[in-house]
């Protein structure tokens, strides 16, 4: 798809945005499957094949309301009285591509034998999703959405696949507990030859206003616990350090530091990044 191209009357421009715009509230709107073979390959979309400007905002139970990255919301807990709004997710907004797992989705893709593949996301809509598989060369591809952000719906939706006769299944998303929730079918099923694997990110700071003083401590704890996505040590970093725009060498886009550094190591996008930040 190139620059200028329309769908559905919406004109469409590549790292800006996909809209799907016939899209009602949540309702989960999906593409009809067709199944190949008995291997089924899973993919998560935001923050595990892309990134993206979208967000959660929240409106707590004293009025305030702060807004989170769907990173942020895999580690986030939700509050009695949290009001989540996801309406953001009907667009795929300025799509970062994480090149690692997108180009192990394509290796996949265009391997030899019969496989299904698939993006199972959260979002309600998957047209935006096609499309911006289309514009990276990816067609082909089922395209799974929800409507929902409830870990146990997705291995509920891999386990029905599993029952229709799927014996060799690999899903792989960065929300740990979309992993968790996946990773209680192999023991439910320890005929079926599974792998489940994680995306790790730097772990996302939730916003200060949603925490008390507990909530911090614990917080702090599974900073401290869980695996960093980057080898380069960044806690002596600020946040506006983070924030900072530099150009990404292979897209001539202009990209924060905190995301070109969750690139694979190699790109031009992360050594762009480290260069900034030794610079600073």
């Amino acid at each position: 798809m190139v620059n200028g191209t329309t769908w559905n009357g919406l004109k469409l421009e590549f790292g800006k945005v996909y809209s799907n715009p016939f899209a009602k509230s949540f309702a989960p709107l999906h593409e009809v499957e067709n199944p190949k073979g008995k291997k089924l390959r899973v993919f998560d979309f935001d923050d595990t094949l892309v990134q993206t400007t979208s967000y959660i905002y929240i409106t707590h139970k004293d009025g305030k309301k702060s807004k989170l990255t769907p990173g942020e919301y895999a580690v986030y807990e939700p509050k009695e009285g949290d009001d989540f709004d996801f309406s953001d997710f009907q667009k795929v907004n300025d799509p970062q591509e994480i090149k690692g797992v997108t180009n192990l989705l394509k290796r996949i893709v265009n391997a030899a034998g019969e496989r299904t593949v698939c993006i199972l996301t959260a979002r309600s809509a998957y047209k935006p999703v096609k499309d911006y598989l289309h514009d990276i060369g990816l067609d082909g591809i089922f395209v799974a959405a929800l409507g929902s952000s409830d870990p146990q719906d997705k291995a509920d939706w891999i386990e029905n696949k599993i029952k229709k006769g799927y014996d060799d299944v690999f899903f792989i998303d960065d929300s740990h507990k979309n992993i968790s929730a996946v990773e209680k079918l192999k023991e439910k099923y320890p005929n079926i030859k599974m792998k489940v694997q994680h995306v790790k990110h730097e772990t996302p700071a939730i916003p200060k206003n949603t925490f008390t003083k507990s909530e911090k401590e614990k917080s702090m704890a599974t900073k401290k616990s869980e695996p960093q996505g980057n080898d380069m040590k960044l806690k002596n970093l600020l946040p506006k350090d983070l924030d900072k725009k530099i150009k990404n060498p292979d897209t001539d886009k202009m990209i924060k530091i905190s995301s070109a550094l969750k690139y694979d190591k190699n790109t031009k996008a992360y050594k762009a990044a480290e260069f900034a930040l030794k610079k600073k």
